[in-house]
């Protein structure tokens, strides 16, 4: 279990240790977390080990853990964990407080941090009688919040301050970053083969109500009624309660092989690296690993007005925004650069330079560490535990 004499930091996980691309993601970055915190032992809980993880730690100690439960059997466990490897904090992973038993964590005498993950709505408002209660919980009384919040966006760490009201010494904005070193496009450059037999279009993504899937199957369809586009299919990647919804849809659309139904993955490089383009329709996105993969491996994007392609995209330069209610304009986005393989190259080759520059996980880790070390080397729960 590591080093006894050194205080230990516990990271956590919602799902078991073989889900998902995105998870697959945020563990590594917690593994590279890990590997600048020198002065702590690091141990990520899963509520299930498999035996098949979709990332080998090299930093950190996986634990078989539930930490977001609540029941008795939970607690004790998590309180014995706590108490034999002398734990400082936990980190969790979107976890709100409302959905953890605070009180237990405070009566453990370890801080709490939350990565913030899930997407928000910024059109979200309250009265102002429950902006009063939330800003006097929170900001007065400290109620209500972790001992530290980490944003993954600046339009997340505003929605935070304004609609969550977390005050500002309870919260970091830290973008979150992919692995450019691993996301790149391959040595085949699809842009430059004008005959090739295919042209194919990528969306990936959790199938919940949100990322509006039905967007880019319908965008599909009249994609596929034109004659200039007989080259062009359609992948989706990923699973979820819509599922079997979206399905349906692209059977009563008569979409067949053309657009494809690829499951969950935990590994897309090949995939992004055989696309001509991707596409992102959801609502509601904090950031989304998965647009910023697709640029690191120099694919366009078409994507929704969200808070995190907003912030990740440069429209006209990286890719094409449109607005949040404009499912005709997102259609043709798309058939702009099915049009124009030239610009779909200028702008795919421009999307992986500031995905090299301003999305790196390298920078994204040492980023988290400094601050889940600067926080805890400034709290009382560090009080009589060795850092040396």
């Amino acid at each position: 279990m590591g080093n006894l004499s050194k205080p230990a930091i516990l990271f956590c996980m919602r799902y078991p240790d073989d889900q998902g691309f995105v998870w697959k993601t945020i563990a590594l970055t917690r593994d590279l977390i890990a590997s600048h915190l020198k002065t702590f032992n690091c141990f990520i809980a899963f509520p299930v080990l498999t035996g098949k993880p979709a990332h080998v730690f090299r930093n950190m100690t996986p634990v078989e853990l539930d930490c977001y439960g609540t029941a008795v059997g939970q607690k004790k466990e998590i309180t014995r964990f706590v108490k034999d490897n002398s734990v400082a904090a936990i980190v969790y992973m979107s976890a709100l407080p409302s959905t953890l038993d605070m009180k237990f964590l405070r009566s453990l005498g370890v801080m709490t941090i939350n990565t913030e993950n899930d997407s928000f709505d910024r059109s979200k408002t309250d009265s102002i009688l429950l902006q009063s209660v939330k800003f006097l919980l929170r900001s007065v009384g400290k109620r209500g919040i972790h001992d530290l919040h980490i944003a993954n966006a600046t339009s997340q760490g505003d929605w935070l301050r304004r609609h969550a009201k977390i005050p500002s010494s309870h919260l970091a904005v830290i973008p979150n970053g992919v692995d450019c070193t691993y996301y790149q496009p391959s040595r085949k450059n699809v842009f430059e083969a004008p005959d090739a037999e295919h042209r194919r279009i990528i969306c990936v993504g959790q199938a919940r109500v949100e990322k509006r899937i039905e967007w880019i199957i319908r965008a599909a369809a009249k994609v596929f009624s034109q004659p200039e586009f007989l080259d062009v299919s359609f992948v989706y990647i990923g699973d979820g309660p819509m599922l079997p919804s979206w399905v349906s849809l692209a059977n009563d659309l008569r979409l067949n092989e053309r657009f494809i139904f690829a499951g969950r993955k935990s590994d897309l490089l090949g995939d992004y690296q055989s696309a001509f383009l991707m596409v992102h329709a959801a609502e509601r996105e904090s950031f989304g690993l998965a647009v910023v993969e697709a640029m690191a491996c120099a694919l366009p994007v078409v994507a929704c007005r969200a808070a995190g392609p907003s912030e990740t995209i440069c429209h006209g330069e990286t890719g094409t925004l449109v607005d949040i209610d404009d499912e005709e304009g997102f259609r043709l986005a798309i058939e702009r650069y099915l049009r124009n393989p030239d610009l779909a190259k200028r702008h795919g080759n421009a999307g992986r330079q500031r995905a090299i520059e301003k999305f790196s996980i390298s920078r994204q880790a040492e980023d988290m560490a400094r601050v889940i070390e600067g926080k805890l080397q400034q709290s009382r729960h560090l009080q009589g535990r060795s850092l040396s």
